[in-house]
């Protein structure tokens, strides 16, 4: 049985901007995949998909 590795995204703080990259290594969930707590504010951050040359770059270029 053969995992997918899922696309990689980021966590973005809705109050400093703050982003996080994550790139999940199987299809299998944790809760890191779920909730980020912003370093700065510490509020939940919002979990967005990457789109264009991040999406192929997985989020390496900021």
């Amino acid at each position: 049985m053969s995992m997918i590795r899922p696309n990689p995204f980021q966590f973005r703080c809705p109050k400093c901007n703050y982003i996080k990259y994550h790139h999940p290594k199987s299809d299998v969930l944790n809760p890191m995949d779920m909730v980020q707590i912003c370093p700065k504010c510490k509020i939940s951050m919002k979990r967005e998909e990457l789109s264009g040359v991040r999406k192929v770059f997985g989020g390496l270029f900021g």
